[in-house]
């Protein structure tokens, strides 16, 4: 019998190499090998089988033996193997998608009546939801039947324009996030090199999410937002309905208002949302392989997909289009992983108990072995640094944005050794704003001592490449690199200490001040 895990596989694998090219790219190459393997009953029984065992071997990972099979680095790419199936989907045409007649479990009931909104601008909207209402509780009635969630009530859907989605992110999805917090978050940003300390953020966001949102779910509302410029549904909505009715059902069992929880670090916030996307592209997966739609109608979305053009994304500073796809990156190989152990049981077990690093989705078998990201205090500098400057940011690097960091000086595979082994972490960001400097602090700690052996050796090349000059011994065991600005390496006790500052004098300050800190945390 044909195990689907082994499509799933190799559809992941997909995944991460074309979502490296754009997001237009990414979506045409996946919705391209899925519809290749739609159609893969052509193939003789012995090549199916011989092909649903083809595993490429996986990069070694520290752990021996695994229990989960590894799912891959993100800078690893597996070869684009397709595999066939026993049975290939019901054949359709583009013309019957409004009334797709889909085989739906006798045992799954159908989901509650939808509450849908009356739209408050252009385009008119009533005449595709009432064409569209039956198609779309079949796609939920499927999606019940894939993700194994009963719905627990209604669901409320709003369709938008994609210039009624800007308005919309500006007033409400952006109604916490002023100006001001942009700003201090590009700062931050600038104190790691992803970008200028003037680089408009809130701008750029505005115009990331008004570009790559297709569709969303809001747990404060419990509204389902679908975009739509005409008045027909067409097979890559059906797909976005099918990803974001799997957020409803989340929230209506697992409570997605969690996400906002003031509470949780950024770490522990980034994790909750790759579990949340990874599941529920998981689903929309399985919803293709599982036959819901029919080879033309993916051949339809495919040629839609093809003509998408995202050049906010394509032109994204790196570290901002990585943030933006890794809930849905590798928060879907982390739940692969998760479903390869015992299908959606474990899935819901992980929302019981969730992922709390950008570690656990990297490496999921560090989150299902319990290991837990440190506690690490920093040494309070607002005294030390005197008039002038303020505290804009206290937070987590995380193994994520360490990754992203490092990358910037090293190549892939020094970056993968320096940062694997990630055992928790503290940063401080100060400002001057007569000065216009930075301060940043930032303290590291590591699962083993030869994590931090050889992230210290690594990191070396870090300042050195950036500022193109060699280190400078400091008489108190520390080592310097001078540029536009200064930063210091220090280690005391396993852990790893960054200091940067505007000149020496003052990175080595507060570099001692940390260092006296942690001396007196041992007492």
């Amino acid at each position: 019998m044909f195990d689907k895990r082994h499509l799933i596989e190799r559809w992941a694998g997909a995944w991460r190499k074309a979502i490296k090219l754009s997001s237009t790219a990414a979506l045409a190459l996946i919705l391209a090998l899925l519809m290749l393997v739609s159609c893969s009953d052509q193939a003789s029984d012995a090549t199916t089988a011989s092909e649903a065992t083809v595993v490429e071997p996986d990069k070694a990972t520290e752990e021996s033996p695994p229990t989960i099979p590894p799912t891959e680095e993100p800078d690893i790419v597996p070869e684009d193997t397709i595999v066939a199936t026993e049975e290939a989907a019901p054949e359709t045409t583009p013309e019957d998608s409004k009334e797709i007649e889909t085989p739906v479990s006798t045992d799954t009931p159908e989901p509650p009546p939808v509450e849908t909104a009356e739209p408050t601008a252009e385009p008119d909207s009533s005449g595709i939801l009432e064409e569209i209402e039956a198609v779309r509780a079949e796609i939920e009635a499927n999606v019940v039947e894939v993700r194994g969630l009963e719905p627990m009530g209604p669901v409320v859907v709003t369709l938008l324009s994609r210039e009624e989605l800007r308005q919309r992110i500006e007033e409400d999805l952006l109604a916490d996030y002023s100006a001001e917090e942009a700003r201090n978050d590009a700062i931050v940003m600038s104190a790691f090199d992803f970008f200028s300390d003037d680089f408009d953020l809130y701008a750029f966001t505005l115009d990331l999410l008004s570009e790559e949102i297709a569709g969303y779910y809001d747990p404060e509302t419990d509204e389902f937002v679908l975009i739509s410029e005409d008045d027909e549904f067409d097979i890559l909505e059906m797909l976005t309905h099918a990803h974001e009715y799997v957020h409803a059902l989340q929230d209506q069992h697992y409570d997605l208002e969690q996400l906002d929880d003031d509470t949780l670090d950024s770490e522990a916030s980034m994790a909750l949302s790759a579990l949340a996307e990874g599941d529920a592209t998981m689903v929309q997966t399985l919803y293709i392989i599982e036959g819901f739609l029919s080879p033309e109608e993916l051949l339809a979305a495919l040629t839609e997909a093809m003509g998408v053009e995202t050049p906010i994304l394509d032109n994204a500073p790196p570290v901002l289009a990585r943030g933006l796809l890794f809930p849905y990156l590798e928060g879907v190989a982390f739940v692969e992983a998760l479903y390869m152990l015992d299908g959606f049981d474990a899935v819901d077990q992980a929302w019981e108990d969730p992922p709390q690093s950008t570690e656990h989705i990297l490496h999921p078998q560090r989150y299902l072995d319990g290991d837990t990201p440190q506690v690490v205090a920093l040494a309070p500098l607002t005294d030390t640094l005197g008039v002038g400057w303020q505290l804009i940011d206290e937070d987590i690097v995380g193994e994520l944005y360490l990754r992203e960091y490092l990358d910037q000086q090293l190549d892939n595979r020094t970056v993968d050794i320096a940062a694997t082994g990630w055992g928790g972490d503290k940063y401080a960001i100060y400002w001057n704003d007569d000065a216009e400097s930075i301060v940043m602090l930032l303290r590291l700690a590591w699962d083993t001592a030869a994590d931090g052996d050889e992230f210290l050796s690594a990191y070396q090349e870090y300042p050195g490449g950036l500022y193109g000059s060699k280190s400078r011994k400091q008489p108190d065991g520390g080592m310097c690199w001078e540029g536009d600005d200064v930063i210091c390496l220090y280690v005391f006790d396993g852990d790893t200490i960054i200091s940067r500052a505007p000149n020496l004098e003052l990175a080595a300050t507060i570099a001692a001040e940390q260092l006296a800190f942690m001396r007196s945390e041992e007492a």
